[in-house]
């Protein structure tokens, strides 16, 4: 199979996402419309839950996309790769049984004891949690299978298939709130045979281009046993991960009334969003750094890594302060609920650029992952998730939803402020200075840009929502093109690709 470039899988992995993410933006304002704040509450809280769920993948997910990565540098994927998915396949089977009871068991006091619900009934609550365990289950096993299509690089399918899923998640649920049902229980229904439809779609392919060796081929311990020791450090890492990213979101789902909680989920959902923007790059940056590291070609692997880094930021970077200081308007103009939007900008301002930081934070693992040394990375969680408990747990008690978005966001700067370094000293010496220039660089132009463009977001807001997105959205373009401009490399890549005389006469 022939390889396509890093950058071509990057803008195909980018059109799938971004079609997933404009989807979900355009669509969930409608279900806030038709299902009512704490609805969407209940939608936010099964994000978190799922988060705090998908943990029982114990890393075996990433450590096949690395395993499989290898074999293909190898020229053996086809022997082993399918056998290895059979096996984790196996080993998934009890933790996804074991999801659907304790959701099951717990979801009557979840309903009674941790969600303060006003309007929605208990019955209602009860059968809404007790339907996120099947759902998490099946998601455990979609995420096996699509880790296995990732480490064959089969991005254009897999984000051909991820937009065919995110069209019938979406606007299926959008026209089933409009036009057939509004009850929360018929929606998680519905949810349930979408995220059904999903891990059947890709198990199919998954078994087509990574068969086992026999349809009844069972573990095999000497295929797993290698990888054990990388995918349990990716498990405790996890877990340290979304302690530091999902506590807060936890203490606040028992703190807040649900329809408040409503409102805090367009918050999460927005910074949310901007983390997952670094997606579509990591499915394809990890399985490249990877196979650079097997080929012996560190050097590529290092400028790969800085570049891919640059980029993203240049991105996040304006993105993320946009919509820190202007997150009012923007949730106004985006919900049409100006209560909500009240409510969550103050907190926006903090979420929004702790997300920015925190995606930029995580190359630091891409980095340790490449290497395959990730005990730095456990240590730095260990102190990490030691400091964040008792301070968002405080925070939480003390000042509640504010005092959660300010803590988050200080605890990612500090976080940024010293771990990069460390990291490079050790893994890639000699990058920090090329490193620190970027981020420096990019930061300035960030803040010049949102400076010299308050004028113009404060003459297009107001009570028109479509006239004060359109000009956030030109204020946001002028700012990247600051902040991109300020690349010099990039401008004469561009200026030359802008004046090279055509080929043809």
């Amino acid at each position: 199979m022939k390889k396509l470039s890093v950058v071509h899988n990057t803008t195909l992995s980018y059109l799938g996402q971004a079609y997933s993410v404009l989807v979900g933006i355009l669509i969930m304002p409608f279900y806030l419309g038709h299902l009512g704040a704490e609805v969407y509450g209940l939608i936010g809280f099964f994000a978190v839950l799922q988060a705090w769920l998908m943990l029982l993948d114990a890393g075996m997910s990433p450590s096949l996309v690395r395993q499989i990565a290898h074999q293909q540098s190898a020229g053996d994927v086809q022997r082993i790769s399918g056998w290895l998915l059979r096996s984790f396949e196996i080993v998934f089977l009890p933790l996804a049984v074991l999801c659907c009871i304790a959701v099951y068991l717990v979801s009557p006091w979840i309903a009674g004891h941790w969600l303060n619900a006003q309007s929605l009934g208990h019955g209602t609550l009860v059968a809404c949690v007790a339907l996120m365990g099947p759902m998490v289950a099946l998601r455990l096993y979609s995420t096996l299978y699509k880790s296995g299509l990732q480490g064959l690089e089969m991005h254009a399918w897999l984000n051909a298939a991820n937009v065919l899923i995110a069209t019938l998640r979406y606007f299926g649920g959008l026209a089933l709130v409009a036009w057939v049902s509004k009850d929360a229980l018929v929606f998680f229904q519905f949810q349930l045979a979408v995220t059904l439809i999903e891990t059947l779609l890709f198990a199919a392919k998954a078994y087509a281009r990574l068969p086992a060796p026999h349809w009844f081929s069972g573990f095999n311990s000497a295929l797993v046993k290698p990888v054990l020791p990388f995918a349990l450090s990716l498990s405790g890492t996890s877990i340290l991960w979304i302690v530091l990213t999902q506590l807060d979101k936890v203490l606040l789902s028992s703190s807040l009334t649900l329809k408040e909680y409503g409102y805090f989920s367009l918050v999460a959902m927005i910074s949310t969003g901007i983390v997952t923007l670094v997606n579509p790059l990591v499915q394809t940056l990890l399985p490249r750094m990877t196979a650079l590291m097997a080929e012996g070609r560190e050097g590529d692997m290092q400028q790969l890594y800085l570049g891919a880094n640059r980029f993203i930021c240049t991105l996040l970077f304006p993105l993320g302060a946009m919509i820190a200081v202007h997150g009012g308007p923007l949730i106004f103009a985006w919900s049409g609920d100006q209560h909500a939007a009240d409510w969550a900008a103050p907190l926006m301002l903090w979420y929004a650029l702790g997300a920015a930081i925190l995606a930029a934070n995580g190359f630091q693992f891409y980095l340790q992952y490449a290497h395959g040394r990730m005990r730095l990375h456990v240590w730095f969680s260990v102190v990490s998730a030691l400091i964040t408990v008792p301070v968002l747990v405080a925070a939480v008690h003390y000042q509640g939803a504010m005092g959660a978005a300010v803590a988050w966001f200080l605890l990612r700067l500090v976080s940024f402020a010293i771990w990069p370094q460390m990291i490079h000293q050790r893994l890639a010496p000699g990058i920090h200075g090329q490193w620190l220039h970027d981020m420096l660089r990019i930061t300035l132009m960030t803040a010049v840009g949102v400076l010299l463009t308050l004028p113009l977001v404060q003459l297009f807001t107001g009570p028109g929502r479509l006239q004060t997105l359109f000009g956030l959205a030109l204020a946001g373009v002028i700012v990247l093109v600051l902040v991109a401009g300020s690349d010099k490399p990039l401008v004469q890549k561009i200026l030359f690709l802008l004046t090279k005389p055509s080929a043809q006469r």
